[in-house]
């Protein structure tokens, strides 16, 4: 008896470590103007390349054609000339690139899903409608659309969901090497 009180001890110890661990862990937290913006997809396009710098915090990622503006933040201090080139590979140039870093936890707001479905791959293109129809929720509301599909199916995908609109939509796009397209919508939770 006694030792399992001192191994629920030992474990209670180490969690409390590692949150405290966790609770000092410094984050960078990054904001741009950025030209060159003009649609929804321009916008997906900037999020996509901020996404693909090291210890990006993908929640964190927030684009605005309004304000021609970035936000995002991050685990690992980002370089202005990392930013800057990648930015400038795409076609958009970055200015006024500021930073800031804080010990505070990051809070995460929950996010309740609204819609969870898997299409099969080779139905997209007869999925249209329905894609279309998540691309309207989602720019009607505070949503962020998850895909999970082969990268090569990218821009058909994204392309019904992004083509002429003029409001961002917050995607993340993770490829895989599987046959289907799994959809995510969440919501922010009330």
């Amino acid at each position: 008896m006694k030792k399992i009180s001192a191994i629920k001890i030992y474990l209670l110890l180490i969690l409390l470590s590692m949150n405290s661990l966790y609770a000092q862990a410094e984050t960078y937290h990054y904001r741009a103007d950025v030209r060159g913006m003009t649609c929804a997809f321009c916008a997906y396009s900037v999020s996509k390349n901020i996404n693909a710098l090291p210890g990006i915090t993908a929640e964190s990622v927030d684009v605005s054609l309004v304000d021609e503006s970035v936000v995002f933040s991050s685990q690992k201090k980002v370089s202005e000339e990392i930013i800057s080139s990648i930015f400038s590979e795409s076609g958009f140039t970055i200015s006024n690139l500021t930073f800031s870093k804080d010990k505070a936890i990051q809070n995460k707001a929950s996010k309740e899903i609204v819609l969870d479905m898997t299409l099969d791959l080779f139905k997209a293109s007869e999925l249209v409608s329905i894609i279309e129809a998540v691309g309207e929720y989602a720019t009607n509301s505070s949503s962020q659309v998850i895909i999970e599909a082969p990268q090569s199916e990218e821009k058909t995908i994204l392309g019904p969901l992004l083509m002429g609109r003029q409001d961002v939509i917050k995607i993340r796009y993770i490829p895989t090497d599987s046959d289907k397209i799994h959809l995510q919508l969440l919501s922010r939770a009330e």
